[in-house]
């Protein structure tokens, strides 16, 4: 039963509805995107309450089709009146684009009408009171831990419950609907010594509360890794072996889905480009997608065009197989849309080379840097040059020797891709990607002169 919600599934399929027959009214084909979502936060800290909130918001987006021209805006009412007016925006937003023929709707047999629909909501504690109660929870941990050791002090603990109803409906029928939920939970402990303070977090996220990491697990990680980062120092310019960590290792794999979607590759942005059927990482790699993955936090039965994903090896071997494509950029490369307009669903980078847990991974290191978070850096999406200024350890032996900070990596992504020599069993889940600690074999470190 659903406890942030103000609209039933109901009316926002009414709403989406609603919004298509008005524009085919008008001469236009239509889609339209309905979001309804409700939220409860509280954050604490020191045993008092810093946020305690409860929101919500709803929106309808519409997008046009109208003699070969598209537009689209977009409201917050579900009303008649602002139904009417979204549509005739769309409607004159379309009369001042220049026509594309590869901007209509999807074909009405690509639609997924009765594909499955994975779950995505579950039964959870979700009132700003069970917050309440589980960020008190946590605080209080923090605080427990905190009092063990001077060099600690609690930051905030916060928990976050969200629902949401999301419609789509389209001017051929379409119209389906899902209900979401998302649970979270983070820590910030602040650790100080003579040589500095820093602070570190730990967060879990899942779409039942009874999933999430504990909040003694999530206490206790922050303040060691807090702990472990104090101290940092700077260490000199090298080459040298480098080891992501979960956590970071995922903006690797995201960099690469970045490169395979096909807006990048039609306005040839990517540094992948032509990648079909081409070795662009290390042949043990594997990286798969799954948009069925029940309660996966990128699952989905349909996307916002009504196209269905698949479960797929987007890359096998380090070869790659497929691409992420909308309607549109699949029309602009002449393929057919994949079900991913709104970006990649779960994936997952597995790998047949020899690894093992965490500290198996610094034992191949060996002797390098581990990386534990990015303090600002960016990879051009052209050219695949990366370059991120980073925070981790310096390791010897397979042991860590002290905690580093002020120091540069950089790399290209494919050399970097085509360096990686182990993915760890460790993995976790960041969001959309799961993967274990990345280990490449050579990056360049800029550090001290």
């Amino acid at each position: 039963m659903t406890m942030l919600l103000t609209q039933s599934e109901t009316v926002i399929r009414e709403a989406a509805q609603r919004a298509v027959e008005l524009a085919a009214r008008r001469g236009a084909r239509a889609r339209a995107s309905v979001q309804h979502e409700g939220i409860a936060k509280t954050a604490m800290r020191d045993g008092e309450i810093e946020t305690a909130e409860r929101s919500g918001s709803q929106s309808l987006s519409l997008t046009v089709c109208h003699e070969g021209r598209r537009g689209s805006a977009s409201t917050a009412g579900f009303n008649q009146a602002s139904i009417e007016r979204v549509v005739a925006e769309a409607i004159l937003i379309a009369g001042h684009v220049q026509p594309d023929p590869d901007a209509d709707l999807p074909l009405a047999e690509s639609l997924a009408f009765a594909s499955p629909a994975p779950p995505l909501y579950a039964d959870s504690p979700r009132s700003p009171e069970a917050m309440l109660e589980a960020a008190g929870a946590m605080d209080r941990i923090a605080g427990r831990i905190a009092a063990s050791d001077s060099r600690l002090r609690t930051g905030e603990s916060v928990a976050v419950a969200t629902e949401g109803l999301w419609a789509v409906a389209t001017s051929d029928g379409f119209c389906r609907s899902a209900l979401r939920s998302n649970d979270a939970r983070w820590i910030v402990i602040l650790a100080q010594d003579e040589s500095g303070g820093i602070s570190e977090f730990c967060q879990s996220q899942e779409r039942r509360a009874d999933a999430l990491t504990s909040a003694e697990q999530l206490a206790k990680s922050a303040a060691d890794r807090a702990c472990r980062s104090l101290g940092a120092r700077s260490i000199g310019s090298r080459h040298c072996s480098v080891l992501f960590e979960p956590r970071t290792a995922a903006s690797l794999v995201d960099s690469l889905a970045g490169a395979l979607t096909g807006a990048a590759q039609y306005r040839r942005m990517s540094f992948l480009p032509d990648p079909l059927g081409r070795a662009v990482a290390a042949a043990h790699l594997e990286l798969r997608e799954d948009p069925f993955e029940p309660l996966g936090l990128a699952s989905g039965g349909f996307d916002s065009e009504g196209i269905a994903g698949s479960p797929r090896a987007i890359m096998r071997g380090g070869v790659v197989e497929k691409l992420f494509l909308s309607t549109y950029s699949g029309r602009k490369l002449g393929m057919a849309s994949t079900g991913n307009a709104d970006g990649y669903y779960n994936l997952r980078l597995t790998s047949t080379a020899e690894s093992g847990d965490w500290a198996a991974m610094l034992h191949m290191l060996g002797t390098g840097l581990v990386v534990t978070q990015f303090q600002g850096g960016k990879t051009d999406p052209a050219s695949g040059n990366w370059t991120q200024a980073v925070r981790g350890f310096w390791v010897e032996g397979g042991e860590v020797m002290h905690a580093v900070t002020d120091v540069t990596l950089a790399g290209s992504m494919p050399a970097m891709l085509n360096g990686i020599r182990a993915v760890g069993q460790d993995a976790e889940r960041m969001g959309a990607i799961r993967t274990g600690s990345i280990l490449i074999d050579r990056m360049q470190l800029g550090g001290r002169a």
